[in-house]
């Protein structure tokens, strides 16, 4: 591919991931608005819940003391901005990722996870969308979240708080119990007994190695000496990691079937598990707060703006379907980022297009 291409297409990307990065920024506003609005702020305030996380897959783990679901989203939303703050601050910095996108074409595993996000999530939205479209054609449906009222099926849908309150939890309390207590654990077992091999000196400290372990796989690797994903690629994931990655994503999306009080049909659990493989990829590629706002992306952040839409009103009402369209542009646009990145690696090859004999020496025949 040509420099001028590459440069165009560059810009491109450069300039979507900054007008995504942008309405990140204004869902985060509403959310704050949401929470802190008298009727909206009121009806979270006035439940109150034993709330979960889960452990090892879907172990459940109920809090003994209720808590109300304003002060539930409240913390998760603190949370989210502090992983915006991580991902900014991450890797090369965000501004620095974003002129190397410019100039490059492409993302790698030393930008920023801001803005590789947009890129990633947007592609990975496109196909799960067409996944699930092959599977209505094939018959196989995915269903849905729940039941819309008025429509006296099973499972109806929580009152509207309820439900935004359970979208804003439920990115945390997965990414906890499918990721960081699953693919974490094993990588805190493989760093402790490598760290074995290590010099007392220079072998790092056993808290600061669970902490690392269970928030940034890559670094916990680092500080043992075990390949990384970000100085070897595909080949910094162990093979022991690759077959819990598989397990893991086949749970996540066998779970989101079997778990109660939802209407979704077989279908989601191949969606769900193809968003599970890529929510461990990113977990295992940057650590927690990036897997946790992937799936923010999913959960929280579409969510946030249909919200919006029905207790703000006005201008509000007209970003939901904006939204929806800028991101299907910008996972087109990762596409072909993709696909142009792919190109350049194959024609960089040295693949031979005819063949030269060998020169003839004393004894040819």
């Amino acid at each position: 591919m040509s420099q001028a291409p590459r440069g165009l297409l560059g810009r491109i990307a450069a300039g979507a991931v900054s007008f995504t990065v942008l309405t990140y920024i204004l869902a985060i506003g509403i959310s704050f608005g949401l929470v802190t609005s008298r009727q909206f702020a009121g009806q979270l305030e006035s439940i109150r819940v034993h709330f979960f996380t889960g452990a090892f897959f879907i172990y459940p783990i109920i809090t003994p003391i209720p808590v109300d679901l304003l002060l539930l989203t409240d913390t998760c939303i603190v949370i989210y901005v502090a992983c915006f703050i991580v991902s900014f601050r991450s890797r090369d910095g965000f501004l620095t990722g974003i002129q190397r996108l410019r100039q490059l074409g492409h993302v790698n595993f030393k930008s920023s996870w801001l803005v590789a996000m947009p890129l990633v999530s947007s592609a990975l939205l496109l196909v799960v969308l067409v996944t699930n479209i092959v599977l209505s054609q094939a018959g196989i449906s995915s269903g849905q979240l729940c039941t819309p009222p008025g429509m006296h099926l099973p499972n109806p849908c929580p009152s509207q708080a309820e439900l935004y309150a359970s979208l804003t939890y439920a990115p945390i309390s997965e990414e906890i119990a499918f990721r960081i207590t699953t693919l974490g654990l094993l990588v805190l077992i493989t760093t402790i007994w490598k760290s074995r091999s290590i010099e007392p000196g220079s072998r790092p400290k056993t808290p600061s190695l669970i902490v690392a372990s269970l928030l940034s796989p890559e670094s916990a690797k680092a500080k043992v000496g075990l390949p990384t994903i970000t100085t070897n690629g595909r080949r910094g994931i162990h093979w022991s990691e690759w077959i819990l990655l598989f397990l893991t994503s086949t749970f996540f999306g066998i779970a989101h079937v079997i778990s109660g009080g939802t209407d979704w049909g077989v279908g989601k659990a191949v969606t769900a598990a193809v968003s599970g493989f890529a929510l461990g990829l990113v977990y295992l590629s940057y650590g927690a707060y990036a897997a946790i706002l992937l799936h923010w992306f999913f959960d929280f952040y579409f969510e946030t703006f249909g919200v919006g839409a029905t207790v703000f009103g006005g201008a509000v009402a007209t970003l939901p379907g904006l939204v929806s369209l800028a991101t299907l542009i910008v996972g087109t646009v990762s596409i072909l980022v993709a696909l142009a990145w792919l190109i350049r690696r194959i024609s960089k090859n040295e693949i031979p297009t005819t063949y030269k004999p060998p020169e003839a020496g004393p004894h040819s025949v």
